[in-house]
């Protein structure tokens, strides 16, 4: 399990926005995994003692420097070096493709994607042609 897998930060349903509107999470953006993060520093720090400790929420307010923070080390990631932008646009990718196995939906092959190639359209095409002949 590499950086920013672990389950915690997948969400497994299967009508989560991220599967429902999947082009806007390919690659995960920066903001969505600043926010993740954001929320388990909030979750760690609640049962930092040990025991939940209620009563801050997880609000604008208090955990804006937080995100800003993380959305600036991912900034700082991808300009320190050609590098480190490929290394982290790959793991945005590989990210996504994660979080939708997490949820049961695999990635097809582009031709899988086709229901039907030109040669299969063109045979049911005569075949209908050749029926209504026949009437």
């Amino acid at each position: 399990m590499g950086i920013y897998e672990h389950p915690i930060l997948q969400d497994q349903k299967k009508k989560s926005d991220g599967i429902v509107f999947g082009s806007a999470f390919n690659p995960i953006p920066d903001p969505v995994i600043a926010l993740v993060f954001t929320a388990v520093e909030y979750a760690i720090k609640q049962w930092a003692s040990g025991f939940l400790v209620s009563g801050s929420q997880f609000s604008e307010v208090d955990y804006h420097d937080v995100y800003k923070r993380h959305l600036d080390g991912l900034e700082q990631w991808r300009h320190f070096s050609t590098r480190t932008a490929q290394a982290l646009a790959r793991h945005q990718q590989r990210l996504y493709s994660f979080g939708r196995s997490r949820a049961g939906f695999h990635d097809v092959p582009e031709r899988a994607k086709t229901r039907f190639d030109n040669a299969k359209l063109a045979r049911a095409g005569a075949a209908i042609r050749d029926a209504s002949d026949e009437e």
